[in-house]
């Protein structure tokens, strides 16, 4: 995954969970129990890290230690975010501190909806791009093989 796409997503993170902690009561509390936690989410090859402070959060793309890591595909963190660890076939894996991240998802799931459909359609995209590009690499290898005498379908 490159850089600039982890970053656009941690800031849409940001955004979305500034918009909670302003808007939320629930949410700024849980930003302030968990003022210097971590909470990193791993999907797609990305790593995305919320750092809490009193009110407000941080959010980055990077390798920083986390107190909790939400690991899986986006449809599978998307349903660890909607309905908890293991209540669910598809959920994420998470590691660490699993009460951190419970407290996170039950303040902050009523404001992450449009995120987390967004986290979804984004790695559906992901794949079906990554799809797309490796049927094109192929059908070229085919080309260049058929070019060379190869098992082609180039006239004789």
């Amino acid at each position: 995954m490159n850089a600039t796409t982890a970053n656009a997503l941690a800031e849409f993170a940001r955004l979305a969970l500034t918009a909670a902690i302003g808007t939320s009561p629930q949410a700024r509390r849980c930003s302030e129990r968990l003022a210097g936690r971590c909470i990193a989410f791993e999907t797609l090859g990305m790593r995305i890290v919320v750092h809490f402070e009193a009110g407000a959060v941080r959010v980055d793309a990077g390798d920083d230690p986390a107190d909790a890591t939400v690991r899986g595909s986006p449809a599978a963190v998307a349903a660890t975010m909607a309905s908890g660890v293991d209540s669910a076939a598809d959920t994420a894996a998470v590691f660490g501190d699993v009460a951190a991240f419970e407290d996170f998802r039950d303040s902050f799931r009523p404001h992450l909806g449009p995120a987390q459909a967004l986290a979804e359609d984004v790695g559906d995209a992901l794949r079906l791009g990554g799809k797309v590009v490796e049927s094109a690499l192929e059908g070229i290898a085919n080309a260049v093989r058929g070019g060379r005498g190869g098992s082609g379908s180039g006239a004789p």
